[in-house]
């Protein structure tokens, strides 16, 4: 990964983890602290109360997608399993809206609607997560994701799909933030942070 793409990483509006710089700042292997209070000082939050924040996100997919998130711009994290299961649960909803449409794949094209709706829900997570969208054409997205489409039959029968798609990750971000938030509060009032 090229260091300006790096950059671009999880800095989308629509991404945007309320709670971010809370859950990121300490969670590094370098930033480990065990200190759990001296003195008769309550223990102060430490990465454990923060991966648990992210642990106890109630809805999987949004918990894949908060581990993205957090820690997707790690090279050293195999980030593969939590962006699948964002794919495959994007995938999943466009297939229902699909059969909700009655729209079936492209006759005549490559792929079938189960390997377009995967193809369409990576591009889309992938260009989201580092906010491709303005830097390529829907030629070059389509080109860049491997979907063998013209672009204007995806303009014209699939992009309304690819929006939905965004407005999921929305939903899955509000859920996030939430869960995340609700954590948070309940360090509060215990009194630990």
């Amino acid at each position: 990964m090229t260091n300006l793409l790096a950059k671009r990483f999880g800095t989308s509006p629509r991404l945007e983890l309320l709670s971010g710089g809370w859950l990121k700042q300490g969670l590094g292997a370098k930033t480990v602290k065990f200190d759990i209070g001296q003195g008769g000082l309550p223990p102060e939050v430490n990465w454990e109360d923060k991966a648990a924040a992210i642990a106890l996100i109630e809805s999987c997919h949004a918990k894949a997608l908060a581990s993205l998130l957090v820690w997707g711009d790690n090279a050293l994290w195999d980030w593969s399993e939590p962006f699948d299961m964002v794919v495959n649960y994007l995938a999943a909803r466009m297939i229902a809206r699909c059969a909700e449409d009655m729209r079936e794949a492209p006759r005549g094209g490559k792929h079938t609607l189960d390997e377009l709706a995967s193809l369409v829900a990576r591009m889309t997570l992938h260009f989201e997560l580092y906010q491709l969208w303005t830097i390529y054409t829907v030629e070059g997205r389509l080109l860049f994701s491997g979907i063998k489409m013209n672009d204007r039959t995806y303009s014209n029968h699939f992009l309304c799909y690819q929006r939905q798609m965004l407005e999921d990750l929305e939903d899955l971000m509000r859920l996030i933030n939430n869960d995340v938030e609700d954590y948070r509060f309940n360090l509060e009032e215990s009194g630990e942070i």
